[in-house]
């Protein structure tokens, strides 16, 4: 399910795209679909990997950043 209307932001291929927080890649996936260039951020080790191969089974160059609580 996404939350996001896509059709309102009107990503274009080429534009870039942070998706902070991206837990599962949803929106990350929406918008590579799109032609978006993407960095997804997450604190969650487990659904990076999950978005990691997401990227790398749509053959593109893959951006996915862990962020640590600095707290």
């Amino acid at each position: 399910m996404l939350t996001v209307d896509f059709a309102r932001l009107r990503i274009a291929p080429g534009d870039r795209l942070l998706d902070l927080g991206c837990g599962a890649g949803r929106h990350a996936f929406e918008a590579l679909r799109r032609g978006a260039r993407v960095v997804a951020m997450d604190t969650d080790g487990a659904e990076l990997a999950s978005v990691s191969a997401m990227f790398a089974a749509m053959h593109v160059r893959r951006r996915v950043l862990r962020c640590r609580d600095r707290r």
